[in-house]
């Protein structure tokens, strides 16, 4: 009898157990990704959109009817050839582009454009050269093209088949229509310039990045060693100088705005124009990003008179506002001036008319808005999601249209009339659906794989507050679905910190939720803690690391630590924290802090010191060097080595552009010189986010077994 009982619990172990996945299987296996959408474009009008297929004969373009719900083949692999989309930075780059007449499309192909009609289906190739074009735009009217090209911005008149040069000056450190390292990753802005809404002229940024420091990228993966020099301005040094230019398409006459941003004291960080063409706005800020004005340009004169001006005595202001106009008379702008993230309207004089939204909640983004509704997203209602809002433009009635508790990130098409809304949550990889402006689900255009689903069963997702004398930490805890709460546990903390983040979400994210599965499997708990400076919170939360990076966010996460490691279910002896970018510092920074409350952790890319990363976002939140001393010092990981506890494992891309590897290299060396131990991965060649299958495979696995050898 007995030997029965045991070889049933034999065949039955598979099911009770689950296989562990393996950490290449998270990498490389489709049955754990998410479908997506590839390369969307709501075309004009916004009923319609299409998105690319790639199959056995190549990538194909289809249309999506969204009244009907149907799908057609649009574009079929042996009628043209779609480049890969490309990446660069947090930027996506479009391999196809709708004419404003909704029958053309254009397609870079062999670095030359291809002008295709979807329905005669007769292509016309543009250019014919070797020389790239960049980030093209269609003019309002459809008559026209934009891009760069050779260091400068280009028209190309459709009817005469014509390409002729808007600007001549581009080249060597003069950058038109383009940004720098810094401006366009602390900014998050990547084309630098716009068409005016009547198609008569161009807008764009002009960078004079001459006295902004060079900084080598060394290439070690030849045998004659190669060097890239970047731009790349470090905290204290000097920026580019930012100008803006409008240039008539007819008669390349340009004429400059009076407001500039100057190497050391200012930036322009936005521009937009007014709906009649008349005017241009631009948005600038001191450096120290503490003081903002929103001014309006004559086009005509380049004289600039300010709309409106916010400051902060005891914080930052966030550089990417820029009006959102809704008429010809009216604006909406966001701004924290009563303590929260809200949506104001303003006259096109700058005069306040109403506050539209208002409470003790942030809006995240504005995603639509025209003369009677307003689409946002927001973490009102629950703070570990993030959910679609509609508000009458004339009252300040709120309605959540998203129903599910998690993660909606929403694509709303041109006309606001229907969204796409890809969620999430801690448990269920992301899906797509299709819905109407009042939130009703049209369709379902992908699934989320049901091997996470089956997974995901066997893991709970605890949500709830760390209370710490003075301040409520947000966490969330995730653990087996059922597991012994009086024995105790191994965790590991999961850790980011920055100012602004949240990571204390009701979302998926991959490969991250995997790993973390796969830890609960093994036996570990994984905790992730939003502290002081986080996002979705207020001002004043955020505004609590102001010059003090390295300081009331690490002390937060040892807190929480020290906080789980009174809990019954938590070895207090196995406690570990991981983290990539800021959360790398972070995770640093509590192994030389923590007082031995850390018994491991792994740093994927750390800064280290906040004087080796770039001047935009390290003064934002530290002031300048010269003027915060102490505050550089005490955030700089360099001056604790002597403090390490705990097992370190740091990694890096030799080649990381953002966080450059002379951070880890910096602390390596001052590890070493204390005698400290500590293990070291470097990734030739490789970036921050350490891209590639068989990278990401490696790295991952080089986490997973540091934390399950030493925790």
């Amino acid at each position: 009898m007995l030997s029965r009982i045991i070889l049933a619990l034999f065949f039955l172990a598979p099911l009770l157990f689950p296989k562990s996945i393996t950490i290449r299987e998270i990498i490389t296996s489709p049955e754990f990704r998410s479908q997506t959408l590839n390369d969307v474009r709501w075309l004009p009008g916004g009923d319609e959109f299409t998105f690319t297929k790639t199959d056995s004969s190549g990538k194909e373009l289809r249309l999506f009817h969204c009244r009907t719900g149907q799908t057609e083949i649009l574009l079929s692999a042996d009628q043209i050839r779609f480049e890969q989309s490309r990446k660069e930075k947090r930027f996506t780059l479009p391999n196809y582009l709708w004419a404003p007449d909704g029958r053309n499309i254009l397609i870079p192909i062999d670095k030359n454009l291809i002008l295709l009609d979807v329905i005669s289906k007769k292509s016309t190739q543009l250019t014919h050269d070797n020389f790239e074009e960049r980030d093209t735009q269609f003019s309002p009217d459809g008559k026209y093209l934009a891009y760069l090209k050779n260091d400068n911005l280009m028209l190309y008149d459709l009817a005469k088949g014509e390409e002729s040069a808007l600007t001549r000056h581009g080249g060597d450190d003069i950058l038109v229509g383009r940004f720098d390292w810094t401006y366009e990753e602390e900014f998050s802005i990547r084309t630098g310039f716009e068409w005016s809404p009547d198609s008569k002229k161009i807008s764009f940024f002009q960078l004079n990045v001459s006295r902004v420091p060079q900084f080598p990228i060394v290439d070690f993966e030849n045998f004659q060693n190669t060097c890239e020099i970047t731009r790349y301005a470090k905290a204290g040094d000097p920026n580019a100088e930012a100008k803006v230019g409008v240039v008539d398409i007819q008669n390349k006459k340009i004429v400059w705005m009076d407001c500039v941003g100057d190497a050391d004291a200012s930036y322009i960080s936005r521009t937009a124009w007014t709906p009649d063409s008349k005017g241009l706005t631009l948005t600038w800020l001191n450096r120290r990003q503490n003081h903002l004005e929103l001014r309006i340009a004559d086009i005509h004169t380049g004289m600039t008179k300010t709309l409106l001006e916010e400051n902060s005595a005891d914080g930052w202001l966030e550089p990417e506002r820029k009006p959102l106009f809704v008429d010809d008379e009216h604006f909406l702008w966001l701004s924290e001036i009563d303590g929260h993230n809200h949506i104001y309207r303003y006259t096109i004089n700058g005069r306040l008319d109403a506050q539209l939204t208002k409470g003790p909640w942030d809006v995240a983004a504005v995603l639509h808005a025209s003369d009677d509704s307003i689409f946002f997203s927001s973490c009102k209602q629950k703070y570990s999601d993030l959910d679609l809002y509609r508000i009458d433009a004339n009252s300040d009635a709120v309605q959540r249209l998203s129903q599910q508790s998690g993660t909606h990130r929403v694509n709303m098409s041109p006309n606001g009339r229907i969204y796409l809304d890809t969620f999430s949550s801690a448990s269920t990889a992301a899906a797509i659906t299709l819905h109407d402006a009042d939130g009703r689900q049209i369709a379902t255009l992908t699934t989320a794989p049901e091997k996470v689903a089956e997974m995901m069963q066997n893991v709970a997702f605890r949500y709830f507050d760390i209370p710490l004398p003075g301040r409520t930490l947000k966490a969330m805890l995730t653990t087996p679905a059922e597991f012994d709460s009086t024995q105790p546990h191994p965790l590991l903390i999961y850790a980011y910190g920055g100012p602004g983040s949240h990571i204390v979400r009701n979302g998926w994210s991959h490969p991250r939720s995997l790993l973390h599965e796969k830890l609960v499997q093994d036996g570990y708990l994984v905790l992730a803690i939003d502290g002081c400076g986080t996002g979705d919170r207020g001002a004043a939360w955020k505004s609590l690391l102001y010059k003090h990076l390295g300081d009331y966010e690490i002390k937060d996460q040892i807190a929480g630590a020290k906080w789980a490691a009174a809990l019954p279910y938590v070895d207090a002896k196995r406690i570990g924290i991981w983290g990539w970018s800021y959360g790398g510092y972070t995770t640093v920074m509590c192994l030389l802090k923590g007082g031995g409350v850390f018994k491991a952790g792994v740093a994927v890319a750390p800064v280290t010191d906040w004087r080796d990363y770039d001047s935009i976002y390290t003064e934002r939140f530290m002031d300048l060097p010269e003027a915060n001393q102490a505050g550089y010092n005490a955030g700089s990981a360099l001056n604790f080595v002597d403090q390490l506890s705990g097992r370190l494992l740091l990694i890096h891309g030799s080649a990381d552009p953002n966080v450059h590897a002379a951070n880890t290299m910096q602390l390596a060396k001052k590890l070493e010189d204390a005698g400290k131990d500590f293990r070291m991965m470097i990734y030739p060649g490789k970036t921050h986010g350490l891209y590639g299958t068989e990278t990401r495979v490696h790295v991952y696995e080089q986490i997973y077994r540091f934390i399950t050898e030493n925790l």
